[in-house]
């Protein structure tokens, strides 16, 4: 109870941090931190990550997401959240900019209520090549570099506008499709972190649905709940490890973020019909018969 009124607390009085001078980078493997505990800040401007490589996770408005290589983060000025590893390290393009430039092009940043802070864009590498050329100009400056970076700025923000229509146009011609693409979305987000804490809540956020309506609609679209499709998941990992290791199912258990060996082993033998130990010894049995 007194970390989640500390928790609250943190997030009444998010941090303000201003990084307009740093208009466009590129970083490389870089080294993220694990944890979420952080405390929220906000930006004056817009600032966006385009992912290249790796995973970078992020808690916006109570809600956890995940951006993948091809994925575009988007903070919008104001938008208090919280960045942290999805993986050790993490490749991106940082973009970022104020209201007042788009104001003097004459456009409007497109709305992203519909899609969510994280977009998986279309077309990743006309993407991949703006942001690029938008380096090359900032690091190497010569005679008109601020018109060069303001005519980027427009092209990508009406290529994005683009995007996103597309995005929601094929939203709607798919019609009941596109619930079964937020929840395959989700199988994968869940099949990634099978020994990670993964909570219910931040597997329906993925899915732009509330904890129950994603859950109805799992098991609705796959026959089984989410907290069954993880389990069967962890066990079958579990399975593999088993087949191919010579860890402990103790090990196999803590790896697999079971808080209790025992309950794994119980676990275990409840879906497969056997202990731990047997399996293995049946399975490499019939690994050396063949």
């Amino acid at each position: 109870m007194a970390d989640s009124r500390k928790n609250d607390k943190l997030w009444r009085e998010p941090v303000f941090v201003d990084l307009a001078g740093g208009k466009i980078e590129a970083r490389i493997n870089l080294k993220q931190n694990p944890s979420k505990d952080q405390k929220p800040h906000f930006h004056p401007h817009f600032e966006l990550l385009y992912i290249t490589r790796g995973t970078r996770n992020l808690e916006l408005n109570g809600r956890q997401y995940s951006a993948d290589a091809g994925d575009l983060m988007i903070f919008r000025p104001g938008d208090a959240h919280i960045e942290f590893a999805g993986t050790e390290t993490v490749s991106y393009f940082v973009f970022r900019f104020k209201p007042g430039e788009l104001a003097e092009a004459g456009i409007e940043f497109p709305r992203i209520d519909k899609v969510g802070p994280v977009i998986s864009l279309p077309r990743k590498e006309m993407f991949y090549d703006i942001f690029n050329s938008m380096v090359e100009e900032f690091e190497n400056p010569g005679e008109g570099s601020d018109l060069i970076l303001g005519a980027y700025l427009v092209e990508f923000v009406i290529k994005l506008r683009r995007a996103i229509n597309e995005i929601l146009k094929n939203q709607i011609s798919e019609g009941v499709d596109s619930v079964q693409l937020r929840v395959s979305r989700a199988m994968d987000l869940m099949e990634k972190n099978l020994t990670g804490s993964l909570d219910l809540e931040k597997i329906a956020g993925s899915a732009f649905m509330s904890v129950s309506h994603f859950s109805h609609t799992f098991k609705e679209k796959t026959g089984e709940s989410p907290k069954r499709f993880l389990i069967r998941g962890r066990i079958e990992m579990a399975k593999r490890l088993l087949e191919t290791t010579d860890k402990t199912a103790m090990r196999i258990a803590e790896e697999l973020g079971y808080e209790s060996p025992y309950f794994f082993y119980r676990q275990f033998r409840s879906k497969t019909g056997m202990t731990a130990n047997r399996y293995r010894a049946k399975h490499r049995r019939k690994v050396h018969m063949e």
